[in-house]
């Protein structure tokens, strides 16, 4: 029995509410591009806050805050039917507490704990290596393109740590942002597609005073290298060379 979600996790919590009693086995998928199927009679859910509310209390009375936040992590891996082995997890949970995410002679529940291992350990990179550039409107801009959709579990680090600043995030691959400003965090909407995909410092252009900035960073990263010590393969393994294309000291300058 498949489950058509709007793509958001309130809705995906909604079809979850939905599908929790069906007697057939269950997939969930995004509405959105969903390729019909021969025999396939899929179930439209309607996005209910009252439905994900009910689910999430639910859930964190069983398992807490720790074994909720695994869930929307394997959520978040947007890796392949994510979302019905998160409901798989969810229905195990509730089954069997929270023994339900050390039951690896479970192959879904391995696999789905296997999606959520990738989304932290990228997660723990990211925080690590994300750069932020100063614009010429004084806001400090961060583009990434992560391999998961993990920019709602880097935000809160930010948010903490560089709360008197103006900041964007910017997921380019997604066309997705967070903006921080006087102390809030907001959901950025593009004018259009494009923009949204579009890195920011190059639509309105770094402030005076960054290039210097970055000439000095990576002077900085030139000089505490050691030469005799350089190892680029263990450097790739650590810092995969994906990310390495909004890194300021991987820039030539």
């Amino acid at each position: 029995m498949i489950f058509l979600y709007d793509g958001t996790f309130e809705g995906f919590l909604s079809a979850v509410f939905d599908a929790f009693s069906a007697k057939d086995e269950v997939e969930i998928e995004k509405k959105e591009g969903w390729q019909p199927q021969l025999f396939a009679d899929p179930v439209e859910v309607e996005t209910v806050q009252e439905k994900a509310e009910r689910v999430v209390n639910k859930l964190l009375s069983i398992c807490g805050r720790r074994g909720f936040s695994a869930m929307i992590q394997i959520f978040l891996s947007e890796e392949e039917n994510a979302e019905t082995y998160t409901f798989y997890l969810i229905k195990s949970v509730i089954k069997y507490g929270s023994k339900a995410f050390s039951r690896f002679q479970d192959e879904k529940i391995t696999r789905a704990m296997e999606f959520r291992k990738r989304v932290s350990k990228e997660c723990d990179k990211i925080l690590g290596i994300l750069r932020f550039t100063e614009l010429a409107n004084g806001v400090f801009y961060a583009p990434f393109e992560p391999d998961h959709n993990i920019l709602p579990l880097i935000t809160g680090h930010f948010y903490e740590r560089l709360s008197g600043c103006r900041w964007m995030i910017h997921d380019l691959r997604r066309g997705i942002a967070v903006c921080h400003s006087d102390g809030k965090m907001e959901n950025v909407e593009f004018a259009d597609e494009m923009t949204s995909h579009l890195n920011m410092a190059d639509l309105l252009g770094k402030s005076e005073n960054e290039e210097d900035f970055a000439k000095m960073w990576r002077g900085y990263f030139k000089i505490i290298a050691i030469e005799t010590r350089t190892n680029p393969k263990l450097q790739r393994q650590f810092m995969p060379k994906r990310y390495w294309k909004y890194m300021t000291e991987k820039k030539n300058g």
